[in-house]
């Protein structure tokens, strides 16, 4: 791992939008009235070849196979150790391990049950947090109080705590391994441990960041994610943050109240999605461009997420109190009857809003002057005595009220629909302006929402 030797800090200001192509596409939502999970909490959603397994936080484990049958999992005697489950993993022969509160229950390509725990302390139980199988045959196990465990395809155990090794706490939330044969660890404070994040190479050399080595926002850690370009993705209680090389960016939203992040994800196109707690769903795309997404206007049905993760084909899963979201990859086809009151404009994830609502004239929305044109950079001028407009900035653009001839930069272009006055305000035509400096525009027909992104 290369040392720190340069830093770049990114502040995004985004705010709730709906996202096109996500506000439209099927969903299912899985809870105890409707499905065979037996409590609302769910923790980890985990695609495998075969289907999904629903782990809950309380009622034990649920397994949707590639044909949609259910098939739920309890406490012993019917397999689990615990109903309380926290994380899980897959080994590279197919079986299934679930860390609970009270050890370890491993569900074999057999179909039978074992269990196990750390340190044979059945009579406190120990609470298994994190769970990481490489391709050897070996899993890494993250328990709190204990620090980490690896346990070899022999069976053979290693611990990693502060006493016997460089790891600098005993609470482990999530381990991650690389390409390389690394294994990456995300800690809290535990006592007077530092917590933060650290690296063990396959030499075995230590790397260890923390808020005070590092742009690493909080020492609180959550989650640490290995992207498929080889970015370490780590979500905080502070904020969202990614390592690439020895270039560390930073996702917050500039107020009191950061991205407390607890899970990422990534799907096949390099997008990656973080689930948070508040904030709903975050996507930031290959560009680094961030968005939200909210429950009040997508199928996330809470701002309160536990899990994200992603199907192969797309699909995408979220993990709240509420129980399981399975949004897939497909538009929804059931037709609108009513359309939505008014029209809603997102600019960069960002909802603009209008002293007066945003109309449609002959399919073309037109949107009120100055709340638009300001928003997108441009200063405004307005002539009352010939109703004109002026707007200076990246482009000089001059509109007139009523007729359909326009200059850019000194060049004469011509619109569908012209600029109006409506209760006092003029408006003037969204697409064209947008796309006329240089902004791309969705239209979503079926809400009414209208996204702009540079």
């Amino acid at each position: 791992m290369k040392k720190i030797v340069t830093f770049m800090l990114v502040l995004v200001l985004v705010s709730s939008m709906p996202v096109y192509g996500l506000a439209n596409r099927v969903s299912n939502q899985y809870t105890r009235m409707n499905s065979l999970l037996t409590v609302d909490k769910v923790v980890e959603v985990y695609p495998f070849e075969d289907g999904v397994w629903i782990v809950t936080g309380g009622g034990g484990l649920a397994r949707i196979d590639s044909q949609d049958q259910w098939t739920t999992y309890q406490k012993t005697p019917y397999g689990l150790i615990n109903n309380y489950i926290n994380c899980m993993t897959i080994d590279s022969n197919g079986n299934a391990y679930f860390g609970t509160n009270t050890g370890v229950s491993v569900y074999k390509t057999d179909g039978q049950w074992d269990q196990y725990y750390m340190n044979n302390n059945a009579v406190y139980g120990e609470t298994v947090t994190s769970l990481a199988a490489d391709d050897k045959g070996g899993v890494w196990h993250g328990v709190t109080n204990y620090g980490a465990y690896y346990i070899d395809a022999q069976g053979n155990r290693t611990n990693y705590n502060p006493t016997n090794s460089k790891i600098p706490s005993t609470d482990i939330t999530q381990i991650a391994l690389d390409g390389h044969g690394g294994t990456w660890f995300a800690m809290h404070p535990n006592y007077s441990d530092i917590g933060g994040i650290a690296y063990l190479d396959a030499e075995g050399e230590w790397t260890l960041y923390n808020a005070n080595n590092s742009k690493l926002p909080s020492n609180r850690v959550n989650d640490i994610y290995v992207a498929s370009d080889g970015a370490v993705w780590i979500g905080t209680v502070n904020g969202l943050a990614v390592l690439n090389e020895d270039e560390w960016t930073i996702y917050k939203k500039g107020s009191i109240w950061e991205y407390s992040v607890k899970s990422i994800a990534e799907d096949a196109q390099g997008n990656i999605y973080a689930a948070t707690w508040g904030d709903g769903l975050l996507k930031i795309d290959t560009a680094g461009t961030l968005v939200e997404y909210k429950a009040t206007n997508t199928p996330i049905p809470n701002n309160y997420i536990y899990d994200v993760a992603l199907e192969s084909d797309g699909t995408l899963w979220l993990s709240t109190n509420i129980g399981a979201t399975e949004i897939k990859n497909e538009v929804r086809e059931t037709p609108v009857t009513q359309k939505p009151d008014k029209v809603m404009v997102f600019l960069n994830g960002q909802n603009i809003r209008f002293d007066v609502e945003p109309v449609i004239r002959n399919g073309h929305t037109l949107v009120s002057m100055r709340n638009f044109l300001e928003a997108l950079g441009q200063e405004i001028e307005w002539d009352p005595t010939v109703e004109k407009v002026t707007s200076t900035g990246d482009k000089n653009i001059e509109l007139y009220i009523g007729k359909t001839t326009t200059t850019v930069d000194g060049e004469v272009s011509e619109l569908s629909v012209a600029p109006e006055i409506v209760d006092g305000r003029t408006m003037v035509p969204l697409r064209w302006l947008a796309e006329t400096l240089d902004y791309v525009v969705e239209w979503d027909p079926i809400n009414y929402y209208i996204d702009i992104v540079k």
